[in-house]
């Protein structure tokens, strides 16, 4: 494993005080401690695995080295974009982007596969060559992907206000938003066009943000395909090097980064926070405490349900929904990308434009093809990759699936849930494997390792109760939470990460922005997005 940071040692605790106290080290929580930091505040995080970085984390293993949540980020390509100069405020500069391929990313519908080039002119012209007839719904669609984007603006500054005034504010900066946030992506669709394939086209990367065309929000849609539209890029070094450029920024302003250190209570007394009560039984005093948990693990397994109750938050997780699963392969190839055909795009990859038959198939029997497979080549990707292991090569897959399909075996032991559990592993390898070859047939010949992972795998590294891979599902009633914002009603609790925003990465990273703006009373998104680093000592 690659981490950074320090070992919690129960022996000798952990000592000092500490103006903000950071639960989970994944982006949300790294960006807001490290935006504290800058500020001179001394923030302590505390990270339950035994690795730094949550689901941006890397690790080695047999000479390879894989990402485990971090495969690839639009809007990067330029100084001048917004997603740029968060990632350059966060990690001080530290970042090096490395651009993917121009077709970046591949759809492949049953045996057809599209090829998806990066930037918007080049993006309507393949779409335009595939689907001569559709051209006029393919205008007006990529119309909609940036007038419902930019609408989105009001909608994430609220979420750093004080409730008082948010309450205030909330339908005028979220009206237009909500228009579109409030339907679903399949309806809007099928207003455009009624060609089956182009929406499958169009649709067929919905696993990253997390929901079906059918049930997702078209705001979320639209903020994705916006996102991507000039393609991806990839961080040189892979999803460690946030770790590695973020920890040394907190631990320069006094602060300190744990692993191995669970939280297993939030502490609150008469309405206010007043530290945490470790897994070791040790508590930690602070009277700010920032929640990179998720709101599923932050108010229903850190809060006390005594405080819950009165804080009125016993009904509101229950408006949000954990996000799919997935099984997931770490493939191992003993010869460099470029001998094997690696040329570091993705490949999405659907058994039919049938979406909805898709996953009620694999629903109802675990046999069935998987509703969508995500191929992606991280050592074609990183520049740094051949120095660091040479000679091999690296394949990440996924594969959705339903936790229903792994629900005899929740909350088991890792390692020690028997032998039916291993050989349904095994079959997913063979499942996974027989996809990959599909696609790149010339790396068969140089197999070296496989390590495979399902919903439990994140149940037990990452804390998610039923192994979602990402947030919270992003429908249309998850974008009406007016709670789901930095703020809580708990004095001196605030929420980070991609809750508070959206699905993946670039979500929990402006969740980390807003929940550190909510806590100094700045407007940090507008400084960063001027050039301002000035500190507020």
């Amino acid at each position: 494993m690659q981490t950074v940071g320090a070992p919690y040692r129960k022996s000798s605790g952990i000592e000092g005080q500490f103006d903000a106290l950071v639960i989970g080290s994944g982006m949300g929580g790294l960006s807001a401690a490290s935006l504290l930091a800058q500020n001179g505040r001394r923030v302590l995080v505390l990270e339950q695995h035994n690795v730094i970085g949550g689901l941006t984390q890397s690790y080695t293993r047999k000479g390879y080295r894989w990402s485990v949540g971090l495969h690839y980020i639009g809007d990067v390509g330029s100084p001048q974009t917004t997603t740029w100069k968060l990632f350059d405020t966060v990690t001080g500069g530290a970042i090096e982007w490395a651009p993917l391929p121009s077709i970046y990313n591949r759809m492949v519908i049953g045996e057809r596969r599209y090829d998806i080039p990066a930037g918007a002119a080049e993006y309507a012209a393949a779409l335009k060559s595939y689907f001569p007839g559709q051209a006029s719904a393919i205008d007006r669609y990529l119309d909609l992907v940036r007038a419902v984007s930019k609408s989105s603006a009001g909608y994430f500054a609220q979420k750093a206000l004080p409730q008082s005034r948010a309450a205030d504010a909330y339908d005028r900066l979220c009206g237009t938003f909500h228009d579109y946030s409030d339907r679903l992506t399949i309806d809007v669709l099928r207003e455009l066009t009624d060609d089956p394939e182009l929406i499958a086209v169009i649709c067929a990367n919905w696993g990253d943000y997390s929901l079906e065309p059918s049930k997702s929000s078209f705001a979320m849609h639209c903020m994705l395909a916006k996102h991507y539209l000039n393609g991806g890029h990839y961080p040189v070094g892979g999803g460690a090097a946030f770790g590695r450029a973020i920890v040394p920024i907190i631990e320069a302003a006094g602060g300190v980064v744990l692993h191995g250190a669970e939280v297993a209570e939030i502490m609150v007394d008469r309405g206010r926070t007043t530290g945490v009560r470790l897994a070791s039984g040790e508590v930690v005093a602070c009277p700010l405490v920032i929640s990179n948990a998720g709101v599923h693990n932050t108010f229903g397994r850190l809060l006390p349900a005594d405080v819950r109750t009165e804080a009125g938050l016993d009904g509101a997780v229950g408006q949000v929904v954990e996000s799919y699963t997935v099984v997931g392969a770490n493939i191992g190839f003993n010869r460099p990308a470029q001998e094997l055909g690696f040329d570091g795009s993705n490949i999405w990859a659907h058994p039919s434009n049938d979406f909805e038959a898709n996953l009620a198939a694999h629903r109802r029997d675990f046999a069935a093809p998987f509703p969508w497979t995500f191929t992606t080549f991280p050592s074609a990707k990183d520049p740094s990759f051949d120095a660091e292991c040479p000679g091999k090569s690296t394949v990440e897959m996924y594969g959705y699936t339903d936790f229903r399909h792994f629900e005899k075996w929740a909350g088991s032991r890792w390692m020690k849930r028997g032998e039916d559990y291993l050989a349904l592993k095994n079959a997913i390898k063979e499942r996974l494997l027989a996809e990959l070859f599909r696609h790149v047939p010339a790396a068969r010949s140089a197999l070296d390792y496989v390590e495979i992972s399902t919903p439990l795998s994140y149940e037990t590294f990452v804390k998610r109760e039923r192994g979602g891979f990402m947030g919270i599902e992003s429908s249309p009633q998850r974008f009406r939470q007016s709670w789901l914002r930095a703020a809580t009603p708990i004095d001196g609790l605030f929420l980070s990460g991609q809750d508070v925003t959206t699905d993946g990465v670039i979500g929990a990273l402006v969740g980390g922005v807003l929940a550190s703006s909510a806590v100094l009373g700045r407007d940090l998104m507008r400084d960063i997005q001027i050039g301002s680093r000035q500190a507020d000592h």
